[in-house]
């Protein structure tokens, strides 16, 4: 009996042991919208100047494309777009970011519904603190297009308004103009942007101003 035990209990362990190798050996499963966010790493960011002869670069037809397809699979994609704003490279963080705000927007191509984005709202406010400017600036206004559902990121948002660098500045306040009245605790941090040594600071945070107090 003793023996059997015994044997029972190897067995058990290297089996248990099997499965443990195999899932190191073995990647997790994507689903398809995961797989197109770890494609956006590979496209230019800011969004380049289309050439005037017409003509589309290459890189933006597969932004295209790219865009569109997680346009279509809706909620899936804003989860999966939430976990790449996880991602250790700057460069995919960078897209993710850049993505929710366009597909966010409805501007990228006036004949494509907005993406409800809500879902996403924790994982832009957490990249809100981000080292990348562009991150936390694209993320700030990807907030905006949320409008005032977005109200909660409200306290994230103001501190940006006190960054070093201007793109942050000004998305702060383009992220606080979207929130509109429901931001009116911003309104002090606003107030003192409007001697910002910037001039689009400046204006953007007087736009704001007059977004939130209508």
């Amino acid at each position: 009996m003793w023996v059997a035990n015994m044997v029972a209990s190897s067995l058990f362990i290297m089996s248990a042991l099997s499965v443990a190798c195999l899932s190191r050996v073995i990647p997790p499963v994507q689903s398809q919208a995961d797989a197109l966010v770890q494609q956006l790493r590979h496209l230019p960011t800011p969004l380049p100047i289309q050439p005037s002869n017409g003509s589309v670069l290459p890189s933006e037809q597969r932004r295209r494309e790219l865009y569109d397809q997680l346009r279509q699979l809706g909620k899936e994609s804003v989860e999966a777009l939430s976990r790449g704003l996880h991602d250790k490279d700057a460069e995919l963080r960078k897209n993710v970011a850049l993505t929710f705000s366009v597909l966010a927007g409805g501007w990228f191509d006036r004949s494509w519904p907005k993406l409800d984005i809500r879902a996403g709202l924790p994982s832009l406010i957490a990249a809100l603190q981000d080292n990348d400017g562009s991150v936390r600036a694209w993320s700030a206004q990807a907030i905006g297009e949320i409008g005032p559902d977005a109200a909660q990121a409200v306290p994230a948002l103001v501190p940006l308004l006190a960054s070093t660098d201007d793109g942050s500045r000004n998305s702060a306040c383009i992220g606080l103009r979207g929130i509109g009245p429901a931001a009116k605790e911003a309104l002090p941090a606003l107030q003192k942007s409007l001697v910002d040594p910037s001039a689009d600071v400046r204006r953007f945070a007087k736009q704001a101003i007059n977004r939130i107090q209508q």
